[in-house]
């Protein structure tokens, strides 16, 4: 179950690299209601519990120490000029 250093809410990224789908296909089952997600502005949340539901714990090391959200590592491709 979810610590308190842990996000209850995950992003619809966070949720695409757990379930190791797209994200599209993320939308779609928030959409289908196979996991709980809803609007937060102009980002989507899910909540972390309908995860876990489907997967089981979340692995500790997904959200990196103390809890922060874990990050993919820029590459020289992922620069605007580079």
């Amino acid at each position: 179950m979810s610590t308190p250093e842990h996000p209850l809410l995950l992003t619809v990224q966070e949720v695409s690299q757990i379930l190791r789908i797209h994200r599209p296909k993320v939308y779609d089952l928030i959409k289908a209601g196979v996991i709980d997600g809803f609007k937060l502005g102009s980002d989507w949340r899910v909540k972390r519990e309908s995860i876990e539901k489907l997967t089981g714990p979340i692995p500790e090391n997904f959200f990196g120490e103390k809890g922060g959200n874990r990050r993919k590592k820029a590459s020289p491709s992922d620069e605007p000029f580079g």
